[in-house]
């Protein structure tokens, strides 16, 4: 009887989805930290241009007037996104450690099943060890009464 090779294959695909799940997190978490970077860009900007236009607005014509609000509508709607995008990512985080979490269980699983067979496979040659001894045991005894 020898240790049986699928648990361990199974082990490792699961150590490999559990490898991939780690750099797809490593990647989101990039991604999240790169669009919280340019919210507080765009925060900055509005404020920024905000005050800028608030202490000079006096004296715009109308055609600038219309210049700015459009600028500063752009600039919430680029906002409201990036705050999407940053929810969408935060869900895809939860997501990923929802899978990892499974891939880990799994992985887990098959390290016991092949850690149980390998067990088992020791016991089997443990017993068929000792039954040769007991075997040869018994023929010694046998031929030392015989003689």
């Amino acid at each position: 009887m020898k240790v049986r090779a699928c648990w361990s294959a199974l082990e490792n695909k699961a150590e490999q989805a559990i490898t991939q799940l780690r750099a797809e997190t490593v990647q989101a978490e990039k991604l999240r930290e790169s669009l919280l970077s340019s919210q507080q860009r765009l925060e900055h900007m509005y404020e920024e241009y905000r005050a800028k236009n608030a202490a000079i607005n006096i004296s715009k014509g109308m055609a600038d007037a219309m210049n700015q609000r459009q600028f500063m509508a752009q600039l919430l709607a680029l906002r409201e996104r990036v705050g999407q995008d940053i929810t969408k990512s935060e869900m895809h985080l939860h997501n990923l450690a929802q899978r990892m979490l499974l891939a880990e269980t799994e992985r887990l699983k098959m390290k016991t099943l092949s850690e149980n067979d390998f067990q088992a496979v020791q016991v089997h040659v443990r017993r068929r060890e000792q039954r040769s001894m007991d075997e040869l045991g018994m023929q010694q005894f046998n031929q030392a009464r015989a003689a």
